[in-house]
């Protein structure tokens, strides 16, 4: 099997949201994603590939750019990595999968499931499943392969923020051990 691990706001000009300021160190998703896919890719006992260039400058562009690179790349999975931003009180993890995907499901819940085992004390919002029109349902539905939009915390929450950037080796753990269980190994 083999994996894809695409970094979110791949595309000319599109850095993501930032991180809570209040922490003193605030840094955009782009940059926070690039280095923990570096920090996945390291371990990880599986064949993959990284996708942090989407090649394009709009949004449907970069996401059909991508498509077409895990069907070159004969992509089985691909987790696309974000991290959530909404008011500072906001909390939680979340896993966006396409509503019909069973291997997108599994994939999903896999995460969740590694990531309530290693952050108890974090909300879980759930696997979740998405249909058009819904966020991230163009990355979920153009994929050629099972597909997961990876939500591990809120960075406009300064604690969880905090929380995360004092550990990064072990948020990338989740993501290496859920890959993986998923892929068999």
């Amino acid at each position: 099997m083999k994996i894809g691990l695409a970094v979110g706001h791949s595309r000319r000009g599109d850095e993501g949201a930032m991180t809570s300021r209040e922490s003193g160190y605030s840094i955009s998703e782009w940059m926070f994603n690039s280095d923990l896919v570096r920090r996945i890719a390291t371990p990880l006992p599986v064949e993959f590939k990284i996708y942090d260039d989407y090649n394009a400058d709009s949004y449907s562009d970069g996401i059909a750019n991508l498509a077409k690179m895990l069907k070159d790349d004969g992509i089985d999975a691909v987790i696309e990595f974000h991290f959530n931003s909404a008011s500072p009180s906001a909390v939680g993890h979340e896993w966006l999968y396409w509503h019909s995907s069973k291997k997108g499901s599994k994939l999903a819940y896999t995460l969740r499931d590694e990531m309530e085992a290693t952050y108890p004390d974090m909300k879980s919002r759930g696997a979740k499943p998405r249909s058009a029109d819904q966020r991230g349902s163009l990355f979920l539905r153009k994929t050629p392969c099972a597909a997961v939009i990876a939500e591990p915390f809120f960075g406009s929450n300064c604690e969880e923020w905090q929380s995360i950037n004092n550990n990064r080796g072990k948020l990338a753990g989740v993501f290496v051990r859920a890959i993986t269980k998923f892929s068999g190994g």
